[in-house]
């Protein structure tokens, strides 16, 4: 990855895609984003693949658009990351948390969501016009709606022959981000305004990119399923825009509609407490038997939670922090969990790591979580790891083969009995967490002379983390001295 970039925070996770905020060396603020993807994807973004979608997406440029400046497959993992224009404001579920949205903001937010369609054409429908993803900047006539790309589906859609334009339905997403609006403003579905007006039939302007290949009926099916599960789009907020233009810049909507950001929002609503007390909650029932029992829903979607008071449900988040009543806060939504008693060190360990609840949903803004086994923390998040997050590496990291950094003290260097193998041994006693380098695949300055020059010191290594098969030691993997780094 660019070694250029600064992570600051952790902005914004869902189960296939990380997003940072991150500074360039010119202290530029930019949105890393980090994709996910099976191993057969991986493959398929190879031999140029990766490369060529990456430079169609740069292409895409307006002034409501968080554009793409940069972007690599990682030298690790494999996984794909992307460099995009940070913007710096309050995402539309942050906006109306408490508060309906007037229709002032109903019809600009509107407004700019046809700009981008009549610019962008069919391309457009790979716009995330997800409430998660619009992130409305400035302040009165300088207000501006912005959105990105989803992702997750474009890399996806080329990894599979397809150009991602080809199997999107803009109707569609601007159908479901329209109903949103009038939910959020207080409408009942089924009312119209009148001065909402009807999707152009044909775009004014549109650009068109070339297709990756013509689509076959079971890579539609493909696309179709990766599309949804790309659905959720990232969170921007508390950061000024970057001054960098990607090469090609469509034709953007109006200047009169679409000023430039000349400060940032000066007020959160997260400072505003909320109008209306807690409903009542609902009886606890019996708990299921096994996973299969909890309805999975997304928080963060008040569709998702329809019907589901009163019953055992499923999600995933990444809290950050607790309540004055110390239940947890889940990001984006009105729900807070509420761990068993004497759970204390599982809602630390929850605080911004991954993890997956399972609980039952008393009322609409409060999950019981009955079993402290229903608490699980799924990926940590932490900038590194240290021997005191053995368990959890373990149980979660090494089955996936997961590239995790460690830090950690020297403290002794050791062989295995065939002497092939040498072992950073960081833990004075049994069971063993080791950094482990087989000879025959280390390069030649990964020796044990240099291994046993770091005895003592604190030193950060980077790799796959393993459980060896025959005894209780975990190893960190590694192959080359740039996976180890001295920590003054």
């Amino acid at each position: 990855m660019q070694p250029d970039y600064h992570i600051e925070d952790l902005v914004h996770q869902t189960g296939n895609l990380v997003v940072y905020r991150v500074t360039t060396r010119d202290q530029i603020p930019l949105a890393l984003v980090r994709l996910r993807y099976d191993d057969e994807t991986l493959t398929k973004l190879k031999d140029g693949v990766f490369e060529s979608a990456l430079a169609q997406l740069m292409q895409l440029n307006h002034d409501c658009l968080r554009s793409v400046v940069n972007g690599g497959l990682d030298p690790v993992d494999g996984y794909p990351w992307v460099a995009a224009r940070w913007w710096d404001g309050v995402a539309l579920t942050d906006r109306v948390r408490h508060h309906d949205l007037t229709e002032e903001e109903l019809l600009r937010i509107q407004a700019y969501s046809k700009s981008l369609i009549n610019a962008l054409g069919p391309i457009a429908g790979t716009v995330a016009f997800t409430p998660a993803s619009i992130v409305t900047c400035g302040e009165g006539e300088q207000t501006i709606d912005t959105f990105s790309i989803d992702y997750h589906s474009w890399f996806a859609a080329f990894a599979h022959g397809i150009h991602p334009a080809d199997l999107v339905d803009i109707r569609g997403k601007y159908k479901a981000l329209t109903t949103y609006l009038r939910r959020q403003a207080g409408l009942a579905s089924t009312s119209l305004l009148t001065s909402l007006e009807a999707l152009p039939s044909q775009p004014e302007q549109s650009i068109a990119l070339p297709s990756a290949a013509k689509p076959s009926p079971l890579k539609i099916l493909l696309l179709l399923i990766l599309s949804a599960v790309g659905y959720f789009g990232w969170k921007l907020s508390d950061r000024e825009p970057t001054t960098e233009k990607s090469p090609n810049t469509l034709e953007s909507a109006p200047k009169k509609n679409t000023p430039s950001i000349k400060k940032p929002l000066t007020h959160s609503v997260a400072s505003i407490k909320p109008s209306k007390k807690e409903a009542p909650e609902v009886k606890i029932t019996a708990r299921p038997k096994n996973s299969a029992g909890f309805a999975r829903i997304d928080p963060t979607s008040p569709y998702s939670l329809d019907n589901k008071i009163g019953k055992w449900i499923t999600f995933e988040t990444t809290p950050k922090k607790v309540d004055e009543q110390g239940r947890l806060i889940i990001p984006d939504s009105e729900i807070r969990a509420v761990a068993p008693a004497a759970s204390g060190k599982l809602v630390k360990s929850a605080l911004r790591n991954k993890v997956t609840l399972r609980g039952f949903l008393a009322s609409p803004t409060v999950l019981r979580i009955v079993n402290p086994d229903d608490l699980i923390v799924t990926y940590l998040m932490q900038d590194y790891y240290t021997i005191d997050d053995e368990p959890q590496i373990r149980k979660q990291f090494t089955e996936a083969g997961q590239v995790i950094p460690v830090r950690a003290v020297v403290q002794e260097v050791t062989k295995s009995q065939s002497g092939k193998t040498l072992y950073l041994q960081f833990k004075p006693a049994p069971p063993e967490f080791t950094g482990r380098i087989e000879k025959s695949k280390a390069e030649a300055g990964l020796n044990e002379t240099y291994l046993k020059s770091l005895i003592g010191k604190m030193i950060e290594i980077k790799g796959r983390a393993r459980k060896s098969a025959n005894s209780s030691r975990l190893s960190i993997v590694l192959t080359s001295q740039s996976q180890i780094r001295l920590i003054e």
